[in-house]
């Protein structure tokens, strides 16, 4: 499986920055601001290794969407971000991969995406 990750993330002020610091250190990165759009670009058959979700998605939760990632690629790795959900959500996403809490740095979050990427 290639080294690309899956970046869900409905704020653009978050995702873009992101995804231009991974960029500039080596990774690829396909970013998406709803889950309908993440799913679209599943039909396509890509080859991620790793996604980062946030778990309020419009019109839908990243939950959700991890359960249709994992359902294609069932070796993907998954992370969610969260500033606080319901008790049920975090307990799909819990289950489904790692949670991690907003606000968080920019730095630690892509060291932690690289480093999961290279493995």
């Amino acid at each position: 499986m290639s080294s690309r990750v899956l970046v869900v993330e409905p704020n653009e002020e978050i995702r873009i920055p992101l995804m231009r610091v991974l960029r500039a250190r080596g990774v690829g990165v396909d970013g998406f601001g709803s889950a309908r759009e993440a799913i679209d670009a599943l039909k396509a058959a890509p080859t991620w290794s790793r996604a980062l979700i946030e778990l309020t998605l419009p019109g839908s939760d990243g939950a959700t969407l991890a359960e249709r990632v994992r359902a294609q690629l069932p070796e993907i790795a998954i992370c969610f971000v969260t500033g606080g959900e319901s008790g049920e959500l975090l307990c799909r996403a819990h289950v489904l991969g790692t949670i991690l809490w907003k606000p968080l740095g920019l730095g630690p979050l892509c060291e932690r995406l690289i480093s999961d990427t290279r493995r």
